[in-house]
């Protein structure tokens, strides 16, 4: 019932955030569009290059999907504008959406060769929440069809160490989208908030734009690039905020677990330092804590990240083939971790 009111109410929403006229949505009366065209978003979709009126950005830290790269994209409704907000996502008025577009590079080595447009997903702020919707993007590249209950999309790529590899790319069902975004009963925003955003003078851009309801303030905190060159501590916490905080959170899916993984956890102990798991089970491939100092082959953590058994990976969603980098990094962060051991 609640799903029911949200498209009722997202869709009605539709006709001021498209700028259509008479009351009607991109796709006619109170139904919502069955192709991504409908919605208006491009004026180049196999480019995504956005209309007129939609705002591209990019975050500082990335949540890692299988190697996939990723275009985000902002719509405001006509006078509409974000709602500032120093932490958390900000505040976005009735009828905005939010895009995310996920493709695979056909060859990892050389970007000139292009890549494959996979899926859109959407978040349609209604007047009592954010309502999912996903679009997949058809052979010739041409259009994007909505799906509901997921899809199961075998892909060829070749990565940068040379060899072609396989995978059945799943797209997630609507239901699955509270895996992630989901807090409590609600779902949520993520990456569209200023410690993600504020990067390439992005902020400013938008400021200056008149997209902000105030000024944002000069001093801001932000996450630094996982892999770029801060201090090893902050890249590894950085990495964990993006990509396992919004589950590893108060109101989260793994909420209940006690291990919380956002940038502003402070106690060690609350982020994995010589803390049992006491929710994993098998999972933990015996070993006895979630980071034990200066020893990252005896951490939970690492052993969860370096699987791909969908009975043991972390994260559970969206990925299929370890991070092998993001191992790199949270082994290395793990093992410079003084001093060495657990009581």
């Amino acid at each position: 019932m609640q799903m029911r009111r949200w498209v009722a109410t997202a869709a009605a929403l539709l006709a001021a955030a498209c700028g259509g006229g008479g009351g009607e949505s991109p796709a006619g009366g109170d139904t919502v569009p069955e192709t991504l065209s409908a919605w208006g978003l491009f004026a180049d979709a196999r480019a995504q290059r956005p209309a007129e009126g939609v705002h591209l950005y990019r975050v500082i830290a990335p949540l890692y999907s299988d190697h996939t790269s990723k275009y985000r994209f902002i719509r405001l409704p006509p006078g509409g504008r974000i709602g500032w907000r120093d932490e958390g996502p900000w505040d976005f008025p009735p009828g905005t959406v939010v895009a995310k577009t996920f493709a695979m590079p056909l060859d990892q080595r050389d970007p000139a060769q292009g890549e494959r447009l996979l899926e859109t997903r959407l978040l349609v702020r209604a007047g009592d929440g954010w309502v999912p919707h996903t679009y997949v993007w058809n052979e010739e590249q041409t259009e994007a069809t909505r799906v509901v209950a997921g899809k199961r999309m075998p892909i060829e790529w070749i990565p940068f160490d040379g060899r072609p590899r396989q995978l059945t790319y799943r797209v997630p069902n609507t239901n699955q989208c509270h895996g992630c975004h989901g807090k409590d009963e609600s779902i949520d925003l993520l990456g569209v908030r200023a410690a993600q955003v504020d990067r390439d003078g992005q902020i400013e851009r938008f400021a200056s734009l008149g997209l902000f309801d105030v000024e944002p303030p000069a001093a801001r905190s932000r996450l630094v690039d996982p892999f770029g060159d801060a201090p090893l501590e902050q890249r590894a916490r950085a990495y964990l905020e993006a990509n396992c905080a919004h589950c590893h959170r108060d109101g989260g899916a793994a909420g209940e677990t006690g291990l919380w993984l956002s940038v502003e956890t402070e106690r060690p102990v609350d982020y994995g330092v010589c803390r049992r798991p006491f929710s994993a089970g098998a999972a933990t491939g015996g070993r006895p804590f979630d980071i034990v100092p200066g020893h990252p082959e005896q951490s939970v953590m690492v052993y969860r990240m370096a699987s791909s058994d969908p009975e043991i990976k972390m994260p559970e969603l969206p990925t299929q083939i370890p991070h092998d980098e993001a191992v790199e990094l949270i082994s290395a962060w793990i093992a410079a971790m003084e001093p060495a051991g657990c009581p």
